[in-house]
């Protein structure tokens, strides 16, 4: 009973659907042009004079004249064509039989017989054909009434966008009418038909003749899953302003009960924003597998806020609002790994000003802790200001840093931080070698005023100087390769840092971490991110770049880098991480970039420990993308467990897009994490692609967090008629997620 009032429900609801934010459809597959016989648009054409062309002309009376035999009449934008017609000058009406053919800059008509006014524009023809310029669209229809370039009235016709000779699908209707002002058509008593089958009756239905927003009905996703069972979305798009609009999404889950969602879109003067938010009155879901539901007969609730205002040339800001119920609802209600493991849901205002020389920023921010993780500390407010001059007396560059943050938090030490860095720095480059020598003072002052507990200084302050010198030169030389030149680029850099060693053990951790370990960081201040820790450095990066670049285009083929730390000190300041502070080298890190072919691309990096002789990390990725459609994605990642305080993982993703022929291809996923023997998404799908339709079947087989037992099984479906919308549920975006460059 349920489900018969589901398809009850779900037939009703596509009965009145408006494909407000449908698209152009892709013509790829289509041999027509889209200005092909249609006229050339033309302002005031009820001022421009009639010309008329015939084998035979006779005038009879009062104006009147017969034409027989190639008859032509043209009044500018316009034209008649028939085997006889009779014109009356007086009222510039035309009476025409015999292979009559009207056309404008919008429309052709077809037919046998027809009357038509070239003074305003209106007319009708009985049995005809006609083509729309708008959406490619064509029919046939037993009466046509042309109301001026403004309204196209049909009876008991046919609509369709699929070129001559194809009718995979079909619109049939007893009315049909065609606003070309608004770009909207509507139709009365349709049957949608399909190969000639009738698959679909509504009283009703309204479709775009382009691509403009329009308030309606958008088309219903239908789809199932074990999170939710039989699930049937039908969202209603309001154009509310063209600066503002909304979608309200009504959503049927079997096993949970009805959500309503809701989205709001504006723009203003200075800037643009949108609010998002949703209700599940009751969660009817007792058990989610061998899991009982904590939410169970709860409502469920989400809101969010983003919005982004200029408040002058240089001064804007960026608020960023997000909240939920529980801390399940992303995982019960969100469609990806990265959005189901979330931790922490952002919460900020930001003021930024970006000037020639100087950047301020504020921000105030806090979290919502979804899990059992350590909730962030909060930041009421940061403060910070930059700024460099440079090209100052003999060539100097000053810089400047200041921070300010009043850090709190529940349970955990807190207060105010001030941070100072000055700097100035003696920049030299030529075509062939740069130098860059800079020395920095950093001072930084701790207030700690919540959860002080036992001995604990509550005025800590460091102050340290921080000594660098960058370099390195540039060569280069012509090479010949099969007929092709390239120049071929050897690029040796230098970087030599100093941080003298202070004692910061009784410094608090508020937002510093060990950064990870890559080729840029060979040239960085500092081995942490944040203030709260500054590592000392006696050591010297070298790194060596060489890049084969195409003489004719510019392209850069190949990149190679390598490069290392070489340190002249123990390092002593730490977080407490694992890494090794008395080497006398870091890891070996090595990148490659290169462009095979035109369809080929190799990204690659390593880290390798020269050590213990081991890869702490290494990441792979081969692309081959064709013309022709067809993508391959192989990436391999590995991450060695205690090189960070990120817990090690090795997974590989396989993903493609392998065209059959020009209509059908096939889309997968394999996402895999070697580490935990999981597959964390597997996907599957069969793709349809002609001139007027297209069809998707996709099957997904995933999980919610890479530690979930649970797995997921989705089923999406989707029918495409290009111009009049699509049934079921989408998968452009879940692909365009899933399968890296799909869509692009």
């Amino acid at each position: 009973m349920v489900m018969r009032k589901l398809i009850v429900f779900s037939a009703v609801t596509l009965s009145c659907f408006n494909s407000v934010m449908a698209a152009e459809p892709d013509w790829q597959h289509c041999n027509i042009s889209a200005d092909a016989d249609f006229l050339a648009q033309s302002e005031n054409s009820e001022e421009s004079e009639v010309d008329v062309k015939a084998d035979n002309a006779q005038l009879v009376e009062d104006g009147t004249s017969v034409f027989t035999g190639n008859v032509e009449v043209n009044r500018a934008g316009q034209e008649l064509r028939a085997g006889r017609a009779t014109y009356n000058q007086t009222t510039g009406k035309v009476s025409a039989q015999g292979n009559v053919s009207v056309r404008d800059s919008d429309i052709i008509l077809n037919a046998d017989q027809g009357e038509w006014s070239l003074a305003d524009d209106k007319g009708s023809m009985i049995d005809a054909e006609y083509r729309l310029r708008q959406m490619h669209a064509r029919g046939e229809a037993s009466h046509v009434h042309r109301k001026g370039k403004q309204l196209t009235k049909l009876k008991n016709a046919t609509y369709t966008t699929c070129p001559p000779g194809d009718d995979a699908w079909q619109l049939q209707a007893s009315e049909v009418d065609l606003d070309h002002t608004e770009a909207v058509g509507s139709a009365e008593n349709v049957v949608i038909r399909l190969a000639g089958y009738p698959v679909f009756y509504t009283p009703y239905i309204s479709f775009p003749l382009n691509d403009e927003r329009k308030s309606g009905f958008l088309i219903p996703t239908i789809g199932s899953s074990n999170k939710t069972g039989f699930d049937v979305s039908t969202p209603y798009y309001w154009n509310i302003a063209p600066t503002m609009d909304a979608t309200i999404t009504p959503r049927y889950m079997a096993d949970r009960g009805l959500m309503l969602n809701g989205e709001f879109r504006y723009l203003h003067t200075r800037g643009e924003g949108q609010v998002r938010a949703g209700i599940l009155g009751s969660d009817n879901l007792e058990t989610d597998g061998e899991d009982i539901n904590p939410n169970y007969e709860e409502d469920r609730k989400h809101f969010s806020w983003q919005n982004r205002t200029r408040l002058a040339p240089k001064w804007t800001t960026n608020l960023d609002y997000n909240y939920v119920s529980d801390d399940e609802y992303l995982e019960d209600f969100g469609s990806n790994l990265s959005l189901t493991s979330t931790t922490h849901l952002n919460r900020k205002l930001d003021l930024n000003y970006h000037g020639d020389n100087w950047n301020f920023f504020a921000r105030a921010q806090g979290y919502q802790t979804l899990t059992d993780a350590t909730k962030p500390y909060q930041r009421l407010p940061q403060l910070k200001l930059t700024g460099s001059l440079p090209d100052q007396a003999m060539g100097l560059t000053y810089g400047l840093t200041t921070e300010y943050v009043d850090f709190a938090h529940d349970t955990q030490v807190a207060g105010q931080r001030v941070h100072v860095e000055p700097s100035v720095s003696l920049p030299w480059a030529s075509a062939a070698a740069f130098i860059k020598p800079r020395i920095a003072l950093s001072h930084t002052r701790y207030d700690l005023d919540e959860n002080v507990t036992g001995n604990i200084d509550t005025t800590p302050t460091r102050t340290l100087p921080i000594t660098s010198v960058d370099s390195g030169l540039f060569f280069e030389k012509e090479l010949n390769f099969s007929n092709n030149s390239y120049i071929q680029t050897l690029e040796p850099r230098a970087f030599y840092l100093y941080v003298p060693y202070r004692d910061q053990s009784d410094i608090p951790d508020f937002d510093t971490s060990l950064r990870t370990f890559n080729m840029n960081q060979l040239f960085s201040y500092d081995r942490f991110s944040g203030v709260d820790r500054i590592g000392d450095a006696n050591q010297l990066s070298l790194a060596i770049t060489t890049r084969f670049i195409d003489k004719q285009t510019g392209r850069e083929n190949l990149r190679l880098s390598l490069g290392q730390i070489r340190y002249f000190d123990d390092r002593d300041v730490s977080l407490g991480n694992s890494y090794n502070s008395h080497q006398s080298g870091s890891d070996m890190v090595a990148e490659v970039a290169a462009s095979i072919a035109k369809e080929w691309s190799v990204r690659g990096q390593i880290q390798w420990n020269p050590h213990d002789e081991q890869t702490n990390m290494s990441a792979l990725s081969v692309r081959y993308r064709s013309d022709k459609g067809k993508l391959l994605n192989i990436a391999h990642r590995y991450r060695r467990d205690g090189v960070t305080d990120v817990e090690g993982l090795e997974q590989v993703d396989i993903s493609a897009r392998l065209p059959f022929n020009k209509q059908w291809s096939m889309v997968g996923r394999w996402y895999r994490s070697i580490k935990d023997s999981t597959t964390l998404e597997a996907l599957a799908g069969l793709e349809y692609q002609s001139c007027c339709w297209a069809t998707r079947l996709v099957v997904r087989d995933y999980v919610n967090d890479v530690t979930d037992d649970d797995r997921n099984l989705a089923f999406f479906f989707q029918i495409e008629l290009k111009g009049l919308g699509n049934f079921g549920q989408k998968t452009e975006k879940l692909l365009e997620k899933s399968i890296l460059g799909y869509g692009s």
